[in-house]
């Protein structure tokens, strides 16, 4: 059985390699959303319209898609490997998290890649072949061979999605990412379904990038100390939610809330205090004294 210091060791020697392995995923994923981007759009979402315009940026999508699935599989990689970082940590994390995560990236990337060849080929084959009318187009998209690839596409992206954001969970929960770096992974994951074209690659590059830096050693307030100690070692609670714990214990001490003064008891309070002092009670009470 491994110990700790064995743990943290091994892990020292790997952190550079899977900080080089993270960076390159951000270059990749982000230079291939912007090749995504760039050249010509088309103009309208039709059929016909879009068969010419995939036919016009041909190479520059293929091109994009190689890059993307260089990425998506240097991403599979990180994940499957800082997963099981956070699970020596903390062992009642399930395995099961990132096989999802790892399968996803590689079932996406391997299809993002196969899929374009198939629309390029399609759109070629619009191109040069028949009248280029809507028929012809409808045709050629209603195909299985068409349909097949593009339903695992969206499998494996909602796959790398799920394990995106349980790995950023899992990582941020035993304190081996900040809080800024943990949040970016799941709202990177969020958008490998929900993709915003200028958004994506920003969030995406920011959370590799920024775990490329931990991993290196060189984030600004030093690293987390559930590296160094090998165990778990949860972020405390921010300013704002200490306040509220705080309150939520102090309420339960007091045990219920204090009882609302009403009316009746205020005008009750004032007709006792005005009430005129009674002169014999006084001298009653001397007297007895006496």
């Amino acid at each position: 059985m491994t110990t700790v210091a064995e743990q943290v060791k091994y892990e020292s020697g790997l952190r550079f390699r899977y900080a080089v392995i993270a960076f390159g995923a951000a270059v990749l994923l982000v230079v291939s959303q912007l090749l995504q981007l760039s050249g010509t759009q088309p103009a309208v979402s039709e059929a016909t319209v879009t068969l010419i315009t995939e036919n016009a940026r041909a190479t520059t999508d293929v091109i994009g898609a190689a890059l993307d699935m260089c990425g998506l599989l240097a991403l599979a990689a990180l994940l499957f490997w800082l997963h099981r970082r956070a699970q020596a940590r903390q062992p009642e994390l399930r395995s099961a998290t990132r096989w999802t995560a790892s399968a996803g990236a590689v079932l996406a990337a391997v299809m993002a890649l196969l899929y374009t060849v198939l629309f390029t080929i399609k759109a070629h084959q619009f191109v040069s072949t028949g009248d280029q009318s809507w028929p012809q187009a409808d045709h050629l998209f209603n195909s299985a061979l068409w349909f097949v690839p593009q339903l695992v596409l969206e499998l494996g992206n909602l796959l790398l999605a799920v394990g995106v954001i349980l790995v950023a969970l899992s990582v941020m929960r035993v304190g081996l990412v900040p809080r800024i770096v943990g949040y970016a992974g799941v709202l990177s994951g969020a958008l490998f379904i929900i993709g915003v074209p200028v958004l994506t690659p920003v969030i995406q590059g920011f959370w590799l990038a920024a775990t490329a830096v931990l991993l290196a050693r060189r984030w600004p307030s030093g690293d987390p100390p559930a590296w160094e100690s090998g165990t778990a070692v949860p972020w405390p609670p921010s300013a704002s939610t200490q306040a509220r714990a705080d309150a939520r214990a102090a309420r339960g001490q007091r045990g219920q809330r204090p009882r609302r003064v009403s009316d009746k008891d205020v005008l009750a309070a004032v007709e006792q205090s005005e009430t005129p002092p009674n002169p014999r009670a006084g001298r009653s009470k001397r007297k007895r004294r006496k």
